[in-house]
């Protein structure tokens, strides 16, 4: 692969850009060598050599890749994307994994959530006598697996080709892995090649359009932000085409010996519902638009898709939630020895009375989702908001007000709140970098 030209000037260059390759490279060998060895209890026969999970950031259920895959609309745990992968990665869903912190604490300074402790999915595998990979095209999920894996890889905010590069380097000659890939090309700052944006007709003179920084505080109806959401949307959508034609290559390639699984860790939303937003405490700024905030559907929903060498896996039934990540690709790899690992496997029906749930973290006020086929709820109960909703199967968007009472009462039981977690205070480098993508 060969890295594509770039949009000039819509992200501008600095010192601290090229400074940023080395330190991240620091801190990746760090985390190598901060890694704990798992013992290995034995080396049991897997269905296949190789398992790669693959996660694309702000994954809308409206950019599915045309990837010779089954996809299915999936829950995510969370709507950003710290507590979301920690419960890919655990099986547990946010208020009991602990990464509930917000990312700003009450004195206006940042702080991150706390690592989560307990029984992981690449520890699993290398139990079992895989080495484990993780490669990030960005710093926020390497701030939640940390030490996790054996190698890790954290670049500074490159598009998906460079990611897998690496990945398939690392990978050659190496008999059984386990790999996490994140992927940051649809997560802002967009920068998509030129030749898709040109394709894409998008209006690149407009300001601040890759940082999605623009009409955040109300979305008014007028003309000029009614261009601006549809210059926004071109601009995400030939994001998406440059990914889609960079994964078309190299997954279908690995498909004969891998376990696949691609899915995002949350969506992101384009002013979906800014009206019932701004009836929760605190979206700051972003009514309805981004990730991080009310777990809108366009946030909460992903699609997702697993590979076998002996063909796809077919979510059927039931509602999927990104929880059931390790189980599913622990079940999918190996006969024993992985029942208690939380959530539903994939390979199985999952019951059609299913809850999946979305936990909205990030800022002063839980908020969360819950979905059972095509029924949802949201509710923020500091709000006293609890709103019933319909949603369609690959289509974005919340039909509230088509739930009747009884079905909201019923499906918020499934809700435990919990109190916020603990902080831990960023340095400056970190605070810089999560203000870059939009963490404010």
């Amino acid at each position: 692969m060969t890295v594509s030209d770039t949009v000039t000037g819509m992200v501008p260059g600095s010192v601290k850009e090229r400074i940023n390759p080395l330190y991240l490279r620091y801190r990746g060998l760090r985390a190598n060598r901060r890694h704990q060895p798992v013992a290995t209890v034995s080396n049991r026969t897997a269905a296949a050599p190789h398992v790669l999970l693959v996660v694309i950031d702000a994954l809308r259920l409206d950019a599915t890749p045309d990837l010779p895959f089954a996809w299915a609309p999936t829950v995510a745990p969370s709507t950003w994307t710290f507590p979301s992968i920690t419960s890919m990665h655990t099986g547990r869903y946010p208020h009991e994994h602990g990464a509930i912190a917000h990312t700003r604490a009450d004195d206006a300074t940042y702080a991150m959530p706390t690592q989560a402790t307990g029984p992981v999915i690449p520890h699993a595998f290398e139990r079992r006598g895989f080495e484990t990979y993780a490669g990030m095209g960005f710093l926020t999920p390497f701030l939640a697996v940390q030490d996790w894996y054996q190698h890790h890889r954290v670049f500074p905010d490159v598009r998906a080709e460079r990611v897998l590069d690496a990945y398939e380097q690392w990978r050659e000659g190496r008999e059984r892995t386990f790999a996490y890939l994140h992927l940051g090309d649809l997560h802002a700052p967009l920068n998509p090649p030129t030749s898709y944006v040109e394709a894409a007709g998008v209006d690149t003179s407009l300001p601040n359009l890759p940082r999605l920084a623009e009409y955040t505080d109300d979305f008014e109806d007028t003309e000029a932000c009614r261009y601006y959401k549809s210059q926004r949307l071109a601009l995400y959508h030939a994001a998406a085409s440059y990914l889609e034609d960079v994964l078309a290559g190299p997954l279908p390639a690995l498909a004969d010996e891998t376990i696949i699984m691609v899915t995002g860790d949350h969506g992101e939303a384009h002013w979906e519902h800014v009206d019932v937003d701004r009836r929760m405490t605190d979206s700051r700024p972003n009514y309805g638009v981004g990730p991080g905030g009310t777990p809108l559907d366009a946030v909460a929903r992903v699609p997702a898709a697993v590979s076998t060498p002996t063909g796809d896996v077919k979510i059927s039934k039931g509602t999927p939630s990104l929880r059931d990540v390790p189980r599913t690709l622990l079940e999918l790899t190996f006969d024993e020895g992985v029942c208690d690992v939380p959530g539903h496997s994939w390979r199985d029906p999952i019951p059609a009375a299913n809850v999946a749930v979305c936990e909205a973290p990030r800022y002063g006020v839980e908020r969360k989702a819950a979905y059972r086929g095509s029924e949802k709820v949201i509710e923020s109960r500091a709000d006293g908001v609890a709103l019933g909703a319909f949603v369609e199967e690959f289509t974005p968007g919340d039909q509230f007000g088509s739930l009747d009472r009884a079905r909201v009462e019923e499906l918020c039981e499934v809700f435990e709140w919990a109190e916020t977690g603990e902080q831990v205070e960023t340095g400056q480098y970190v605070r810089e970098q999560l203000e870059a993508l939009g963490y404010t």
